[in-house]
Parts: structure tokens; C-alpha cells; sequence
């Protein structure tokens, strides 16, 4: 949701606990141009962790696309970093290969290398799976950065599964506009 100034942000959460909406997260994003009073900032500081959650643009996954790659990235080669060590392994153990007989190795030195060797495949193939997924939300996001950028407040909610967002009092909040993303 896009809001012109903070207080109908606050406004949206305090109707939220007074209704006991349960939301799986609520997090309130200040504007990039527009520089946050004292008050403001007080307001966000007393409000944060008992109705939302207050959070930069750039560290919000869903709004971020390289940081949700880097995310998916860490996540992919935390798993195949270590089976592409163990292919490695296998495949010498296999194959009996001694292609790095010059380094003087015996078997078990040329399985721990043909392990490193499958782990770097690993790695590699966890950047390139990670850059092949394109979740194509140029036009939400566009739109989004630029009334960040023109200093509206943002309100980012989701809900739990298995509940409704409260449309309603969504709807009386008065927001200049309400964006939904899928994920």
C-alpha cells in the first residue's frame, strides 16, 4: 500500500491491533527523497516491533530482485556445494582417473581434489540457477521504486495462511494505492 505521509500508515496499524488482524508480517518503509522528522522517527521507533516491523527498500526481498537472487544463490550452494563434493569423489573413485599424477597424488589425494573440483561445479551451478530464475515483476516494481522515490511511505503486509486480509479496513485507510504481489 502507498501512502502520502506517516500518520495513516500508523492509523492502518493501530485499526489492525484494535481488530486483532493476524498478519504473518507488517513492515513500514520510509521514503528515499524525503527526510523523516524527529517526531516521525520517534513515532516509528516507539511503534516498531509492537505493530510492524520498519525496514529500507533495499533490504526487502520481494522488492529487491538482486537480493533475492544473492538469497537464493547462498540457498542453492549451501546444498550443492557439498553433493558436488561428493561427486566428485565418486566419479574418481569410478573412474580411476589419474589426471593430476603429476602432482605426485596417490588415489586418495586424487579423490579429495576431484572433490574440491565438484564442489567448485557446485558453486558455479548455484550462481547460474540462481541467475536463470526470473521472476519478471519489472512493471510492479517499477512503478513501486518510483513512488518510493517521489517520497511516499510504503506499508508491505502479509497475511497468514489460511486468513483473509481485512479488505475493509484496507479500503477506509484512504492509500494512494494499493499494489498487490504474488510470492
Amino acid at each position: 500500500m502507498i501512502f502520502e505521509d506517516m500518520d495513516k500508515c500508523i492509523q492502518l496499524f493501530n485499526a489492525f491491533k484494535e481488530k486483532s488482524v493476524m498478519l504473518s508480517e507488517a513492515i513500514l518503509i520510509p521514503p528515499l527523497t524525503e527526510t523523516i522528522s524527529s517526531e516521525e522517527n520517534e513515532l516509528i521507533n516507539a511503534n516498531a516491533n509492537i505493530l510492524f516491523k520498519s525496514q529500507k527498500f533495499e533490504d526487502i526481498r520481494i522488492l529487491n530482485p538482486k537480493l533475492d537472487r544473492k538469497m537464493r544463490q547462498k540457498d542453492m550452494s549451501r546444498w550443492l556445494m557439498p553433493f558436488g563434493f561428493i561427486a566428485g569423489i565418486a566419479f574418481s573413485n569410478m573412474t580411476n582417473l589419474s589426471t593430476f599424477s603429476f602432482l605426485g597424488l596417490n588415489n586418495i589425494g586424487e579423490s579429495l581434489i576431484g572433490g574440491l573440483l565438484g564442489m567448485g561445479s557446485g558453486y558455479l551451478g548455484s550462481l547460474f540457477a540462481a541467475a536463470s530464475i526470473n521472476i519478471n515483476r519489472n512493471k510492479e516494481l517499477r512503478s513501486i521504486i518510483n513512488l518510493h522515490k517521489e517520497g511516499k511511505w510504503l506499508v508491505l503486509i502479509e497475511n497468514q495462511i489460511g486468513f483473509e486480509l481485512p479488505w475493509a479496513l484496507i479500503k477506509q485507510s484512504e492509500a494512494k494505492d494499493i499494489i498487490f504481489l504474488e510470492g
